[in-house]
């Protein structure tokens, strides 16, 4: 095994096993944080500015773009904030919420990239990526007026991304990757029981899942200035398998089939993207960039969590909405060591104010973005992006059910009503060595 392939390999290892412990604070629950260089231009020109081995989950096609093998890794952290502020909750007669807003349901996060790209005979060539498309992160204090509809929620994601690349003329690249992804997923949340004479009891519920992809993307050379680039990414079908678990539960209800300790199930799909980018210089030193991603969100309608005696653990309908994101930036050749970038982007939520939960309390985004790289001799060079988040604020009206054994439906119903303060800030790092 050579050298490089060697690095390759240790890295890509340590990377999958950073991925498993990370999650995000996402538009939605997919992250688009997979390249430092692509952060400081608000990820404008993604799927077809191809500057280094990123390239591979914005479009495999620009592989075709880089000179012998490369090696990227990256971090990005993810600093979240989402505060919730109280707008008049309502609770069933008897039962009391408090007044706790939860503090802040944010958190920081680190998420790991690694990238692979190497010459396969004269006419091709292949990588490998290896990231976290998929993440979020909600948590809230003890004892918060909402913990009847969420205490926790985690999503963790990692995708083996294998691709090839090959030229089809003189003007048109091709890119084709297989995704081999993995999805984890934990929610938790507080059990009303006032009217069963007890505190509030609890439950967990974590499901797991293997599933595959792909993902396939052109670059077009429309003059020797101006290129395009155009990306589809498969949605992927999981189906979840895990387990919930309940404590301190009145014994009332250990009977009840939907509270039982069990094995359980959940369908969730992650959604098909589809991109068109655009690069044009300007001038030997001024390179403009811009982006349009649609994300199907559409095909995610409910959370279903079954029991494997039956029963119907979790039913709560989401019924989102496709979404757009839109971006332009720009680069700019300082000088031959130095490049520095600059973007905006506008992040739609698929989430309609009627279904959002304290699970994903989510709204639209804009982007600011800042960033450069800094090349210090022919065989390594190192990004830094930063980017700043404004989320609009996100109105909740969320029922929630309280255990009332005397009502025809067994549950008495409360809201939780208000609205969330968020913002994210994002820093990314990362290195790209030339073999």
């Amino acid at each position: 095994m050579n050298k490089s392939l060697q690095t390759a390999v240790a890295a890509s290892t340590f990377a999958s096993a950073l991925c498993l412990t990370t999650t995000g604070f996402a538009s939605g629950f997919a992250l688009i944080d997979n390249s430092a260089s692509g952060l400081g231009q608000a990820y404008a020109g993604a799927a077809a500015v191809a500057e280094d081995p990123s390239t591979i989950f914005f479009n495999p096609a620009g592989m075709m773009y880089l000179e012998g093998t490369q090696v990227t890794a990256g971090m990005h952290i993810i600093k979240s904030d989402a505060e919730f502020n109280d707008k008049g909750s309502t609770a069933p007669p008897g039962v009391s919420i408090g007044n706790n807003d939860g503090g802040n349901a944010g958190d920081t996060f680190f998420v790991p990239n690694f990238y692979y790209v190497r010459d396969f005979g004269e006419k091709y060539k292949i990588g490998l990526g290896v990231n976290a498309p998929f993440g979020l992160g909600t948590e809230y204090d003890d004892g918060w007026m909402g913990r009847y509809t969420s205490t926790e929620s985690e999503v963790k994601s990692i995708n083996f991304n294998p691709a090839i690349a090959f030229r089809a003329n003189e003007k048109l690249a091709i890119g084709l990757g297989m995704n081999i992804q993995y999805l984890e997923a934990t929610l938790e949340k507080d059990i009303n029981q006032t009217y069963l004479g007890m505190s509030d009891a609890s439950s967990k519920m974590n499901g797991d899942s293997w599933e595959l992809g792909f993902n396939a993307g052109f670059i077009y050379e429309v003059l020797p200035t101006t290129r395009i680039g155009v990306h589809y990414r498969s949605e992927i079908s999981h189906t979840l398998e895990g387990d919930v678990r309940f404590r301190n539960l009145s014994p009332l209800i250990s009977n009840v089939p939907r509270f039982a300790n069990q094995d359980v199930t959940a369908n969730l799909d992650t959604p098909s993207t589809f991109s068109f980018s655009l690069t044009h210089e300007l001038n030997n030193r001024l390179t403009l960039l811009g982006d349009v991603t649609h994300t199907k969100w559409s095909n995610f309608e409910e959370l279903l969590i079954e029991g494997d005696n039956g029963a119907e653990v979790t039913q709560v309908d989401e019924k989102w909405n496709d979404s757009y994101r839109v971006s332009i930036g720009m680069k700019y050749q300082y000088n031959e060591q130095w490049i520095l970038r600059t973007g905006i982007a506008h992040d739609e939520t698929p989430i309609d104010d009627k279904y959002r939960t304290s699970r994903i309390p989510g709204d639209d985004r804009d982007w600011l973005s800042f960033g450069a790289s800094y090349s210090p001799n022919s065989n390594l060079t190192i990004d830094i992006g930063y980017a700043h988040l404004w989320v609009e604020d996100a109105k909740i009206n969320e029922e929630y059910k309280v255990i009332n054994p005397s009502s025809p439906t067994f549950s008495s119903p409360g809201e939780l009503t208000g609205d969330f303060d968020s913002s994210v800030d994002i820093l990314s790092v990362q290195a790209t060595w030339k073999f």
